[in-house]
């Protein structure tokens, strides 16, 4: 995954939650004999997500660089973005975020800032391959008492939810998701809980546009689509 950039959530804060809204998509089959539509769901459905109201200050040169170089990276829609599911949305995740340690490397170095590389243990793990397509997983949780449904998760920035559980057995929880998979997960692959993350496009052309008129800052919300051509070209055979 090349030329890709991560949306600098610290950076560029926000006065409200980074929202993801799900857009199933579903087939109509005709009425039934007491006059009801017949849907039927398809695996076809997708994410929305929006930042609202992030706060731009006209002097502030770090956020006037970033901007200036997401609008360069992303050339309106065409360009990948990661979008992160950065607040706390379940006991799962605020578990993996509390958990969280900053390390040195193996060799004791740290990157170029001073700063530590990011460690988290394990907490959720795929108990068996999941192929493309798939709408039902096992999960595994690898540590007592935790709450897998209703959960997000995300593995190689394809962003799922999981539905109410279905059968679980010891630490194992058989659980519908959506989306559907966009690429094989192998089995035994740990699952990023703590940051959950969605590879996306802006929703429009215009989303970075800004306007501060007479003010010293703006506010600034931008919306963001999935980006499902991506994963529909990684899949193609």
């Amino acid at each position: 995954m090349t030329n890709v950039i991560h949306w600098p959530h610290s950076l560029l804060p926000s006065q409200g939650k980074t929202t993801f809204r799900k857009r199933p998509t579903t087939n109509t089959g005709g009425m039934t004999l007491g006059g009801r539509e017949l849907v039927t769901r398809t695996d076809l459905g997708f994410w929305r997500a929006v930042i609202p109201n992030i706060v731009l200050r006209r002097r502030d040169l770090r956020q006037e660089e970033a901007w200036n170089g997401i609008e360069v990276a992303l050339q309106g829609q065409v360009g990948l973005v990661i979008v992160s599911v950065s607040h706390v949305t379940s006991q799962v995740q605020k578990l993996a975020k509390q958990a969280r340690s900053y390390v040195p490397h193996a060799d004791g170095t740290e990157f170029s800032d001073g700063t530590s590389y990011e460690s988290e243990p394990a907490f959720v793990q795929l108990e068996e391959e999941a192929n493309l397509g798939a709408t039902v997983l096992k999960l595994r949780g690898l540590q007592s008492g935790l709450r897998l449904s209703g959960i997000y998760f995300s593995y190689l920035h394809a962003l799922y939810n999981t539905g109410p559980i279905i059968e679980a057995e010891d630490n194992v929880v058989r659980v519908p998701i959506f989306p559907a998979v966009r690429a094989k997960i192998p089995a035994g692959a740990l699952l990023n809980v703590a940051e959950p993350s969605c590879l996306m496009k802006l929703a429009s052309d215009s989303e970075l546009d800004l306007n501060f008129g007479s003010s010293s800052f703006t506010r600034k919300s931008v919306h963001f689509v999935e980006a499902i051509d991506y994963w529909d070209k990684a899949s193609a055979p």
